[in-house]
């Protein structure tokens, strides 16, 4: 068996900005997304007031000053750090942790609890584990029937819940105490360490894990259990039929109307559906999440349900741009911040696309909204490639008789560098970029991340990302970076 835990923070760009401002601790606060456009974070308490994500922030000025509300810009420098020191954070209970988002991070914790054979310790049952299945057997393992029939698995009254979810090995009363002293631990030594409060989720799967991070974080507040367990049939049965089939990791908005219309509205539903249903009629990352629904592992770190196909960095501008000059600084920004967060990932392009648009609050003004792509002869995260490529396609696209308020840089097809170094070429796809350069430019991207690291973030750029660039976004309520500038730091004075 596997004890795969999920920690969750809560609102956790609103809380990041409570750390430092303890005077917040009780009033609404909302993040703003960039150029202060609209609300991408919420406290509990602004929550409480109605306040949407995603709502416009001149749709609730007046709210906010109304009521009180502490409107901040996003600081993500400040979220950034605080999030490698949760993490950090973590490593206190075990070397295993996978950071999943700037917000979440799942961490296997088998070790703490089983033995070298993957057995817990002190557990109920004789039968060995399988290894692979987590000691859950799937519904096609045992029911013998017709499984294409959706409607007989997924409704009441066709197939037993024990009949294909049976534990061969449970956590016994002892085990089960230990393990929820140990997340009751981590949850309160992560909130006291770092001052974020966190959710956690634990689950013989990832799914699972995810799965009870959510029941957490809905009944933490109720409860004051900051963490919730689905390991055994009977609480599994119970807390999948209370989770909406949406709030099931990898369940998106575009499958979710499909799913309604086979009648799979919660969590339980799905998980007794036929996974070779799924896998012919949706995909095969459904199959997966299935039978992780049941216990069987097949998700990783590599194989996740939505795998990271692209990534895109791109800004409303506080100012028009209106020149040439001034849309490559921002381009070059961007690109840039593309191929070091590529890097950070251990992920490559196989393409690049860059796009730009004007205003459309303007009636009288023009409307423009265009876009170039090109393709890289391998796979790259070199920052000096990128942001070539880029470069051109913005030459291409860009008209200055236009004033444009927006733009951004999409890395295409991403895949796993080891994926992209695995590949053999007959001829040299590339002749611009022979073996040499391209290791230049790798030695050349590695000591511009190490100094960045050391130094902080943009200690070292590329000069045509420009040097005091107009087209920064609007931040008028940006709070300091308390921890990563030393002139940010609070300061006491004795009176």
């Amino acid at each position: 068996m596997k004890i795969i835990g999920l920690l969750d923070c809560d609102s956790f760009f609103a809380s990041c900005e409570k750390v430092f401002r303890p005077d917040w601790a009780d009033r609404p606060v909302v993040v703003l997304s960039n150029n202060d456009g609209c609300v991408v974070a919420r406290s509990p308490e602004a929550k409480a007031l109605g306040i949407a994500m995603g709502a416009p922030f001149f749709q609730i000025r007046e709210l906010a000053r109304r009521a009180g509300v502490v409107v901040r810009s996003g600081n993500f420098s400040l979220y950034g750090d605080l999030s490698r020191r949760v993490v950090e954070t973590l490593g206190r209970w075990t070397p295993s942790v996978d950071v999943y988002s700037i917000d979440e991070a799942f961490l296997d914790l088998t070790g703490r609890f089983c033995d070298s054979n993957g057995r817990l310790r002190g557990s109920e049952g004789a039968a060995e584990n399988d290894g692979g299945l987590g000691g859950w057997r799937g519904l096609g393992d045992v029911s013998g029937g017709d499984l294409g029939d959706l409607g007989r698995i997924g409704k009441n009254g066709g197939v037993d819940w024990r009949e294909f979810c049976v534990s061969d090995e449970r956590l016994s009363a002892e085990t089960r105490r230990e393990i929820e002293r140990t997340a009751e631990e981590i949850v309160e030594t992560v909130r006291r360490w770092t001052g974020i409060p966190v959710s956690l989720g634990l689950g013989p799967t990832r799914t699972l894990a995810k799965a009870a991070s959510r029941i957490a974080k809905r009944d933490g507040a109720a409860t004051g259990r900051k963490f919730a367990l689905l390991f055994d049939p009977e609480e599994r049965e119970r807390e999948l039929k209370r989770l909406p089939v949406g709030d099931v990791w990898g369940v998106g908005r575009r499958l979710l109307p499909a799913f309604w219309r086979l009648g799979l509205r919660t969590a339980f539903d799905l998980a007794r559906v036929d996974p070779i249903y799924m896998r012919k009629n949706f995909s095969i990352v459904q199959e997966k999440t299935v039978r992780e629904l049941r216990g069987e592992r097949t998700f990783d770190s590599k194989t996740r349900p939505e795998a990271q196909k692209s990534l895109q960095i791109s800004r409303s501008f506080g100012a028009t741009v209106e020149t040439l000059a001034e849309m490559e600084e921002a381009v070059s920004s961007f690109a840039s911040t593309a191929a070091a967060k590529m890097r950070a990932r251990k992920i490559v392009a196989s393409g690049v696309y860059v796009y730009m648009s004007t205003s459309g609050r303007d009636p009288n003004a023009p409307r423009r909204n265009v876009g170039l792509a090109v393709n890289f002869a391998r796979p790259t995260n070199s920052t000096p490639e990128f942001l070539s490529a880029a470069l051109r396609l913005t030459r291409t696209l860009f008209d200055p008789k236009l004033a444009w308020r927006k733009a951004g840089v999409v890395a295409l097809e991403t895949v796993d560098e080891s994926v992209a170094a695995s590949r053999r070429f007959l001829f040299e796809p590339d002749p611009e970029r022979p073996a040499e350069r391209r290791e230049r430019d790798r030695r050349l991207c590695e000591a511009l991340d190490k100094a960045n690291v050391a130094f902080g973030k943009n200690a070292v750029f590329f000069a045509s990302d420009g040097i005091k660039p107009r087209w920064t976004p609007n931040a008028r309520f940006v709070s300091p970076s308390y921890t990563t500038d030393w002139n940010a730091l609070p300061v006491v004075r004795a009176n």
